[in-house]
């Protein structure tokens, strides 16, 4: 906490004129770690690596929305076949349109996620990362970050946020400083998320909405189903070995 309030006095210079609102856009880089049945190794080579979307944040100091830009490219085909011209795999990258909705004032959150063809409505309160500020500084753009760090059981979180924009919110559901996140490295470069635009203007609030098309689960009712039909495509096609894996 002591280290929080020296953060937040070394900054007062920068808050005093600070904007509350605005939109920020992001690239958002997602490495692909990718499992091969035996016999088909030589197809590693031709599947991407990682993809690239492109995301803006709408705030206010109360609300905001995390969603894909319009300008996102369509999604990308990737045709796979061996030397012998044999065998041949057609794979469609595509981007899901999924949403996060902020009350940051209430600190709740509706979260739309599009899995297996289906969407899906995850509400709940905002989760409380114990951030730990490391003292370090990184300049975003043409902001000054501080760097804060989060670590649990299956997350290592880095994040860099500016107190020039005093709004605790980020991309997606990541939350908490006091600033707005412009840079964050999830697990090590598994997902990076780095702002290339901000933009401060008055947003209206009626804008801002919360998604609402998709069957409304909890978070822990959601995961349930991610785990179930994972479990059920393993059974499908025979355990892992026999299909392609493609995790981020």
């Amino acid at each position: 906490m002591k280290k929080l309030i020296a953060a937040l006095l070394i900054s007062l210079p920068f808050m005093i004129m600070a904007q509350t609102q605005g939109v920020i856009q992001y690239e958002e880089t997602i490495s692909f770690q990718i499992d091969l049945p035996e016999g088909m190794e030589e197809f590693k080579s031709q599947i991407p690596n990682s993809q690239k979307n492109k995301m803006n944040l709408t705030f206010t100091e109360e609300v905001a929305l995390y969603e894909p830009a319009k300008s996102n490219e369509d999604p990308q085909d990737v045709t796979m076949g061996s030397e012998g011209g044999g065998m041949m795999i057609k794979m469609k990258f595509d981007m899901p349109e999924n949403k996060t909705f902020t009350n940051i004032s209430e600190g709740t959150m509706i979260e739309k996620q599009d899995f297996m063809g289906k969407k899906f409505l995850i509400s709940g309160d905002v989760e409380k990362y114990k951030w730990k500020l490391t003292g370090e500084q990184e300049k975003v753009l043409d902001y000054v970050c501080q760097k804060a760090t989060f670590q649990d059981s299956t997350r290592n979180l880095v994040a860099w946020f500016t107190p020039q924009i005093p709004v605790a919110t980020g991309p997606g559901s990541i939350s908490g400083l006091p600033g707005i996140i412009l840079k964050l490295d999830r697990n090590d470069g598994e997902r990076v998320v780095v702002a290339t635009l901000v933009e401060l203007k008055e947003i209206e609030k009626k804008t801002l909405k919360a998604p609402k098309k998709g069957k409304k689960v909890t978070q822990e009712e959601f995961q349930k189903i991610q785990d179930e039909k994972m479990k059920e495509m393993e059974e499908e096609f025979g355990g892992s070995g026999s299909r392609i894996i493609i995790r981020n």
